[in-house]
């Protein structure tokens, strides 16, 4: 017979481990009760401590003088007697539909947010209440800490004993970030309705409170359909909650989501400053209400005369008649820069400034036509060609995926034998489809992309199917505007590549350096073959393509316009600055038309060199060891 084995005894944790866990324990229940009887905490002042809450960041510019002061633009305080009930319980019903029932901390609340993560495999629902946003919103920090959460919870007890519901939920609705510069729901009705928030319809309330979650990505100015779903939403939660009757809900879910057409106020450098924003929101790790209102010091590399210049040209073009620009309805964009650092000194992302908008230097992207053609030829150069080299000017046939491809040149017309300095002066279709198909797609590519266009995309590079992206601008994705410029550097700059920046350096409230920005350059051509280029698209703002951008003098450039004439573009340079323009539809595929007259890169050629005039930029002078013909 088998001998039976004895069960094991379960080993009993090592005594060290116990130690630790109860010592763990210890000095938690000893946090509690230090938190629970700080006689600060038992000593709150709720509207004291939001006045003080919140200290304006401030932008400077490249001379260490302020643009704008970020916080409290827009803040309007509202008595809870003001505020209609609909709106609260708008908020109530989406942010805490137990808040009249716990006492600042709501356990249940909590257990169903971490079922609801667990189930999700990740965060998709948070347990705090209110009354614990109130604290995070007007004492700590947004830092996900765990003794930061016991900090809240304590507040939030604490407030719940001192302060009544009603009079909790008033500090809330009047502290709460709500986009757009708006502090608190009086603020966002005069921002987003353009009227008092005791004037809001029901379906409006909902929308606000629809913004808590997310007021960047609910903004119904950015993102109107994701704020008419959450909208709908919050009108669910609403009529699940017992706040609104079958009737007033239908109701409101027809209501259509009308807003003010124009939110935010423009300043000098207001694009900048959005850029800038941005920007810091990613390398700081920071919310848009953060960053607006921590007490930050950011000072940027921001010209404000090369701003005010390019700003003034986009005024001045749309109010321009026929004769000397064509009537600009069309949207447009502008970048500067310093070539032989990096800084960013314009930035403009529209006609006329919207905090609502988006910013077209840097957010959108579209085919560049003919302005990447600079990187076709100095590809070309680097492999032998020179600006004398002659190739023929002639109808092609290129088969591609088993069809026909017939390249046409922008005028429809064929020169016969010319040199690559003529081909690029006039932008020839031709001659850049032929280098690519005697240089090789990869090859092409690889400058492109070695030049600082990382928006590309690798698709087609083996073969035939690349040759239109490459030699004609009609890139898969597009490029933006700024990446765009920023490549032109190398040209200008005798083949060194900076990467560009706005942002110097940022403190703290307290003074301490929280950002440091670190140049990064790098050699991407041989200095001989950027100045080759540079004296070979000086001719093209001579004699070519760029003629508009006259009278500015030993200054180079590329025109680009793209396929069905939708985008127009112009990349120049001195040696003083270096500048890029956009012009376009916010509706990608709309071609670039206003009172029946055609509009392109000569247009955004125009703009360029009004801009550069008005710069005090445009007295330069070029050191070339080439010349173009």
């Amino acid at each position: 017979m088998a001998k039976k084995r004895r069960k094991q005894k379960p080993k009993k944790p090592h005594v060290f481990l116990r130690l630790m866990v109860g010592a763990a324990l210890i000095a938690g229940f000893g946090l509690l009760l230090f938190i629970f009887f700080n006689p600060w905490v038992w000593r709150l002042d709720l509207k004291k401590e939001l006045e003080k809450s919140k200290l304006a960041t401030t932008v400077y510019d490249r001379g260490n003088q302020p643009v704008v002061n970020l916080y409290a633009k827009t803040r309007l305080w509202v008595s809870s007697e003001n505020i209609p009930e609909t709106l609260k319980n708008a908020f109530i019903a989406t942010e805490d539909n137990r808040f009249m029932k716990h006492k600042g901390i709501d356990v249940r609340g909590i257990l169903r947010a971490l079922y609801q993560d667990v189930k999700a495999g990740k965060k998709v629902q948070g347990g705090s209440t209110i009354t614990q946003q109130l604290v995070k919103n007007v004492f700590l920090t947004h830092q996900k800490r765990f003794t930061r959460k016991i900090w809240e919870m304590a507040y939030a007890l604490r407030i719940e004993q001192q302060y009544s519901k009603e009079k909790i939920l008033e500090f809330y609705l009047n502290s709460i970030y709500l986009g757009h510069g708006s502090w608190g729901v009086d603020a966002a009705s005069q921002v987003y309705f353009g009227k008092s928030v005791s004037e809001l319809t029901t379906a409006e309330c909902a929308m606000i409170a629809g913004l808590a979650k997310s007021p960047e990505f609910y903004s119904p100015y950015r993102h109107p359909e994701a704020a008419l779903k959450r909208r709908n939403l919050v009108l669910k939660l609403m009529r699940q909650h017992g706040y609104l009757t079958k009737a007033d809900y239908q109701a409101a879910l027809q209501e259509p989501l009308e807003t003010l057409e124009k939110p935010g106020t423009a300043y000098t450098g207001a694009y900048f400053v959005d850029y800038i924003l941005e920007t810091l929101k990613e390398e700081l790790s920071l919310t848009d209400d953060e960053l607006r209102s921590g007490g930050y010091k950011i000072y940027t590399t921001m010209d404000r005369r090369v701003q005010q210049a390019a700003e003034g040209a986009f005024v001045e073009l749309a109010e321009a008649g026929p004769d000397r620009y064509g009537v600009m309805q069309p949207q447009g964009a502008l970048v500067a820069m310093d070539p032989h650092s990096g800084e960013i000194l314009a930035v403009v992302g529209g006609r006329r400034y919207s905090s609502a908008q988006t910013n077209r230097s840097f957010q959108i992207y579209r085919q560049p036509g003919s302005a990447v053609k600079p990187f076709v030829f100095a590809a070309a150069l680097e492999n032998g060609y020179t600006p004398q080299t002659r190739l023929e000017d002639k109808p092609l046939e290129i088969w591609v995926n088993d069809q026909v491809w017939r390249p046409q040149n922008y005028d429809n017309q064929y020169r016969g034998w010319v040199t690559l300095q003529e081909a690029l002066e006039e932008s020839i279709n031709t001659i850049a489809i032929q280098l690519v198909q005697q240089l090789g797609v990869s090859t092409v590519f690889e400058m492109a992309e070695r030049m600082g266009l990382k928006s590309l995309v690798r698709e087609g590079t083996k073969n035939d199917m690349g040759l239109a992206p490459l030699a004609l601008g009609g890139l898969t994705r597009g490029v933006t505007l700024l990446e765009l410029t920023a490549s032109y550097g190398a040209f200008a700059n005798d083949g060194v590549y900076h990467r560009p920046y706005g942002v110097q350096r940022v403190y703290d409230a307290k003074g301490r350096l929280v950002y440091q920005n670190k140049p990064e350059q790098k050699e991407v051509l041989r200095p001989e073959i950027a100045r080759t280029l540079t004296a070979m698209m000086a001719g093209v703002i001579e004699r070519g393509t760029g003629i508009r951008a006259k009278p500015v003098i030993n200054a180079a450039g590329k025109t680009g316009t793209s396929n069905r004439n939708t985008n127009g573009w112009f990349i120049g340079y001195n040696s003083n600055i270096l500048a890029g323009v956009w012009i376009g539809n916010d509706q990608a595929s709309e071609p670039l038309v206003a009172n029946g007259i055609s509009l392109g890169s000569g247009t955004a050629a125009a703009i360029w060199g009004e801009f550069l005039r008005k710069s005090g930029r445009d007295e330069a002078e070029f050191q070339s060891n080439s010349t173009g013909r």
